[in-house]
């Protein structure tokens, strides 16, 4: 067993009659469920709220916090000390012990974080504890958690007081989690049987060493050393036996039972180097925005599949670990043929030749969705591999946003101002003990580049004093008098500050007041996670965390009235989309509409919307951005596993130029203090909306016969002479988006750009508030634009 130490020793008689079974007062009773949940299995609460239980008396001793039972394991987080004591362990047919009568104890414990965690553990008769671990320090998250185990021979005293109880202390440095994840107590009635597996060319052989498991012996064997064994033979004469229906390189770990007699648990991987077979019968489906592939296989040995698509420059891998016989590629290229190929990995790690390769068409064009306007990232200087990071995200380019090995960066939003870019962003130390968990305690740090994706240098630690820069979520709100705001979370509290320029200084304004409507559901929704725009009558919108619209007339203080429901209330969305869990909204005004992005974190995705007043929103077909939207201009790409907190850089007219996201390259729990992973700003271009001025007096519907908008010309773009006219379609989005609108009839030249004339067709109707636009120029780059519905 891995990671065993035994702390107590068996004293006493030795123990007799060797057929007889073991009783489990608590924990593994293989193959039946743990005893008095010994593995903590019926506790699935988050860990920021661990519920009591009704086997165990939990007292805090010292410190505040929570104490209790989540995520199936015991806990503390925040006491320095806590105690977990159970009821008397009378539960089984035994009701009393004897004088020399032996228990054999094991738990396994570990701490989230580093911190000096230690465990206690007694076995209490009556009034009286007998501690058979004395505050043993438990290893320090990311080491795995060790097994403790031992012996307690019974005085007749303790005999005397009936059955025990089992109490553990423990304790905790910094408020880190210290966990209990199981706990183990038999009564031994036999000496142990010990069973040995050893690969072999057959499978598995076990063998074990006691004459009286000589006959009528039952194997059980699990994947999981505490849990989900099943029978896999039965009646089993002599000490070995071949397992030969095991899957190469899967751990398996194995019990004998004879009657009511168990031996202990052995575990064995057998490792191979035969890749596995190629997947057959590939077959892929276009929808409207995505495609959906399908396979199959005839080998048992797959621990998982490998994507690639090509779109014109050859396979690329865009899927690195998909787990079953199906994978939804979410960014397929649009207006192209997306052709598609699936490789096998098995459980060894042996890698198997290509399956036959499939195409599909999706049905959107090409600037159907936000994601059809993010390029391909520059390379400042070049594709590194000496920076931190799992392999998914390396090579890359370090100059791109701001990221370095001292600190772990989480969003933040540029601006341009006097030809250079300003950034206030989030972070906090990378060897902070508590890893990406230290984001409570983050500060907002100023930052400048003179360009807009980087590299940006921090010029000050602090964008502002108060209390020594701690903010979180910050972000910042343009001013209709050209100054700025900024928000940030600063003790859990919707703080604003301002400045005249962004290299501050930011002075303290006060925190935001929200009215709070009567049973209103996760009320700290409202304060948190803020995205906001001043508006040209002077007063404040404010996404919140989980899309809920905010509303102030009276300054950016507030008080604010919620004036929307949450972005899982909109039924423009989709239904496969609408009830993912949101946060992270941001939104933003470029003179026509005003627009949204909202990340749906559990789902590795981002929907946008657009609306005519920041109130009522408009899904836009597909999709915003994934984590796999990150690719260079050489082609490289990098697989984060979560990109979050989106922001947009805009240019002078309020478009957005730039997509801003903080990725992270492993789950945020395994993003621990002073190791190879951490966090980054990413900056990734956009192709910019071109700037249409609808020209018609009356508003524009789907009964309007001709629909005139001048298109502006502008630094590197000649509306007159760069479009491929054919290509051009106008009307509301949902025709526009699949190839429909109106065509282009005619164009006009004008001193501004070129005016362009679309005949009938535009199918607008009320639930537009702007037209669309989309087509490309004569060199095949993406042309997308909005314009109202009526000269203004």
């Amino acid at each position: 067993m891995k990671n065993k130490l035994i702390l107590g020793l068996l004293c006493g008689a030795a123990l007799g009659g060797a057929s007889r079974a073991n009783v489990t007062l608590v924990g593994s009773d293989i193959p039946n469920r743990s005893v008095m949940d010994g593995d903590f299995e019926s506790f699935r609460a988050n860990w920021r709220w661990p519920e009591p239980s009704s086997d165990w008396v939990v007292e805090i001793v010292k410190g505040g916090g929570r104490a209790g039972f989540a995520e199936r394991s015991m806990m503390i987080n925040g006491p320095l000390e806590a105690t977990f004591e159970s009821r008397v362990l009378d539960h089984t047919a035994v009701k009393s012990l004897n004088k020399e009568d032996v228990l054999h104890w094991r738990f396994s414990s570990n701490t989230e974080y580093p911190c000096d965690g230690r465990v206690t553990l007694a076995l209490v008769f009556g009034d009286d504890e007998r501690v058979v671990a004395s505050r043993v320090k438990v290893p320090n998250g990311p080491d795995e958690p060790k097994t403790y185990e031992g012996f307690y021979t019974l005085t007749a005293a303790d005999a005397r007081q009936g059955m025990p109880r089992l109490k553990f202390t423990l304790e905790s440095t910094h408020g880190i989690i210290v966990y209990v994840h199981w706990v183990d107590l038999k009564l031994l009635k036999s000496e142990p049987v010990q069973l040995a597996a050893n690969a072999v060319a057959e499978g598995i052989e076990l063998s074990w060493n006691r004459p009286v498991f000589s006959s009528g012996v039952t194997i059980y064997r699990s994947e999981n050393e505490r849990a989900g064994f099943t029978k896999v033979a039965e009646d089993i004469e002599g000490t070995h036996w071949t397992d030969s229906s095991i899957i190469n390189g899967r751990e398996y770990f194995y019990v004998l039972k004879r009657g009511d007699a168990v031996a202990e648990i052995s575990s064995v991987r057998k490792i191979d180097s035969v890749p596995p077979a190629a997947p057959l019968d590939l077959k892929a489906f276009g929808e409207d925005w995505v495609v959906n592939l399908y396979w199959k296989t005839n080998d048992r040995d797959i621990a998982f599949y490998r994507v690639y698509r090509d779109t014109g420059d050859g396979l690329q891998c865009i899927a690195q670990h998909v787990g079953g016989e199906h994978f939804e590629d979410m960014l397929p290229e649009k207006g192209a043929e997306n052709r598609y190929a699936v490789k096998a990995v098995d459980h060894s790690g042996n890698e198997g030749p290509f399956s036959g390769i499939v195409s599909a068409h999706v049905k959107a064009v090409r600037g159907a969705s936000f994601s059809d306007l993010i390029l391909k990232m520059p390379i400042h200087k070049q594709l590194r591999n000496d920076v931190w990071g799992a392999d998914n995200v390396r090579p890359r380019d370090p100059d791109n946003g701001i990221e370095d090995s001292f600190w772990s960066y989480w969003g933040g939003k540029a601006i341009e101002e006097n030809g250079k870019y300003h950034l206030n962003v989030v972070r906090w130390q990378e060897g902070h003990r508590k890893g990406h968990w230290a984001w409570p305690e983050s500060t907002v740090a100023y930052a400048v580049s003179d360009h807009p994706a980087g590299p940006y240098e921090v010029v000050r630690d602090r964008s502002y004093d108060y209390k020594k820069g701690l903010g979180h979520n910050a972000n910042i709100i343009p001013l209709n008098d050209g100054t700025y705001a900024m928000y940030a979370l600063v003790d859990w509290k919707p703080t604003i500050f301002t400045s005249v320029s962004m290299a501050g200084p930011w002075k303290l304004l006060g925190e935001m007041k929200v009215n709070v409507p009567a049973n209103y559901k996760n009320a700290y929704r409202l304060q948190r996670n803020l995205s906001g725009v001043q508006c040209d009558d002077g007063s404040f919108l404010f996404v919140t965390k989980a899309g809920a619209m905010i509303r102030s007339t009276q300054g950016i203080l507030g008080p604010y009235d919620v004036v929307s429901g949450i972005t899982q209330e909109n039924e423009t969305i989709p239904q496969k989309y609408r009830h993912s869990n949101y946060e992270d909204p941001t939104m933003w005004y470029d003179g026509v509409q005003y627009h949204m992005m909202i990340n749906a974190f559990l789902d590795y995705r981002a929907v946008y919307l657009r609306s005519p007043d920041g109130i009522h929103w408009k899904y836009e077909d597909g999709l915003a951005y994934t984590p796999t939207c990150t690719v260079y201009e050489d082609g490289t790409r990098t697989f984060w596993y979560k990109v979050e907190r989106p922001n947009v850089i805009q240019d002078e007219y309020g478009r957005a130029t730039h997509l801003q996201l903080a990725a992270i390259d492993v789950p945020k729990a395994d993003d621990y203090g002073n190791d190879r992973h951490s966090s980054k700003h990413l900056i990734i271009p956009l192709t910019v909306y071109k700037r249409l001025t609808m020209l018609n007096k009356e508003p524009v519907n789907a009964e309007t016969k001709e629909v005139r908008v001048l298109m502006h010309s502008e630094e590197g773009f000649d509306a007159r002479t760069d479009l491929d006219f054919k290509s051009l379609r106008f009307g509301a989005s949902e025709a526009v988006n699949f190839g429909g609108g109106a065509k282009l009839k005619r164009t006009l030249k004008h001193k501004d750009g070129l005016i362009l004339i679309f005949g009938e067709g535009n199918e607008i109707s009320d639930k537009n508030f702007v037209g669309k636009l989309i087509g490309q120029t004569k060199e095949s780059k993406l042309v997308v634009g909005y314009s109202k519905l009526v000269s203004e």
